[in-house]
């Protein structure tokens, strides 16, 4: 009996160990899961928190992007007009350089550079600054090739009795039927074949020779084997000087590149006088004659000296 009481404590004592132990257990694990929730509370709060953040700062980063494509960029919808005014040459009275594109906020082309003569390519119009209004930019081109758009309202029209008032004489002399004073795109019509533009303290319309030929760059024109008429135009697109060293363009009495030098020379000098004093005419050949006053038909020999087997090598008159 004895050892029957000793069993029945040992197993009380086990049930209310087993016991305490399942009740320790479950207390500890309502405390685990409280703490969970806590940081899991946390842990939602700090998400939330960075997703807010994220949001604002990428708002923030649109708005920025927006305020700048719209007061800085470039990428704006602009139109060329359908039926845009007759190109030419243009009086620039702007008081500040040419802009990159059609914007008041765009940078200068070239510093603080502004062209005086330009010539005027193309327009367009796009909104302006001011909410509902159009302005009106024009796409220009000055003698030294420097491009860039400038306000319509400054460029002023170059009158063309005031830009002949300089004169281009008489032009009493012709290569290849045209002559000083022509417009250039008289040349261009009455040629009917390509060009080379070069930009050379005026622009040269280079037409050459050979219709065939090619120049990779039209400065190394000069010393290169082709031939060609070249047209230098001045402020108004009219020509203001003739060359050429092809035999394809004569004068007006027939003679022309190639012939025997002695005799062009001596038939021009029964025609006109010779410039007074060569030093004061650094730019023309000893063999220049004077048409008019500040007009002057100018012949170029291969030889140093002017003999009996010298030829002509080009010819100019302005």
């Amino acid at each position: 009996m004895r050892k029957w009481l000793i069993v029945v404590n040992i197993i009380v004592v086990l049930i209310i160990g087993i016991t305490g132990l399942v009740m320790a257990n479950k207390v500890s694990n309502r405390e685990l899961l409280s703490d969970y929730n806590k940081l899991n509370e946390e842990y939602q709060q700090l998400k939330d928190d960075y997703e807010n953040l994220v949001d604002a700062q990428k708002a923030l980063s649109d708005k920025a992007s927006e305020k700048s494509q719209k007061d800085y960029s470039f990428i704006k919808r602009y139109h060329g007009r359908k039926y845009p005014p007759a190109s030419g040459l243009r009086r620039y009275i702007g008081e500040e350089p040419l802009r990159i594109y059609p914007s008041s906020k765009a940078p200068y082309v070239y510093g603080d550079y502004k062209p005086e003569v330009v010539e005027m390519i193309n327009e367009v119009e796009m909104m302006s600054e001011v909410k509902g209004n159009q302005e009106t930019w024009c796409l220009v081109i000055d003698s030294m090739g420097v491009s860039g758009y400038a306000h319509r309202s400054d460029l002023k029209r170059i009158d063309e009795e005031a830009a002949n008032s300089n004169g281009y004489g008489t032009a009493i002399e012709t290569l290849g039927g045209f002559k000083v004073g022509d417009r250039i795109e008289t040349l261009i019509g009455m040629l009917d074949q390509d060009y080379y533009l070069i930009y050379e303290n005026s622009r040269i319309y280079v037409f050459l020779d050979d219709k065939n030929e090619e120049i990779m760059d039209p400065k190394d024109r000069p010393f290169s084997d082709t031939h060609s008429l070249d047209a230098f135009v001045g402020d108004t697109k009219h020509i203001s000087r003739i060359r050429t060293d092809s035999s394809k363009f004569p004068l007006k009495d027939g003679y022309k590149v190639g012939d025997n030098a002695m005799e062009v020379v001596d038939f021009y000098a029964s025609k006109y006088d010779y410039i007074d004093n060569p030093d004061l005419y650094y730019r023309y050949s000893e063999y220049t004659f004077i048409l008019e006053d500040g007009h002057m038909l100018e012949f170029r020999i291969n030889s140093e000296e002017l003999n009996q087997s010298s030829v002509i090598t080009s010819i100019s008159i302005d």
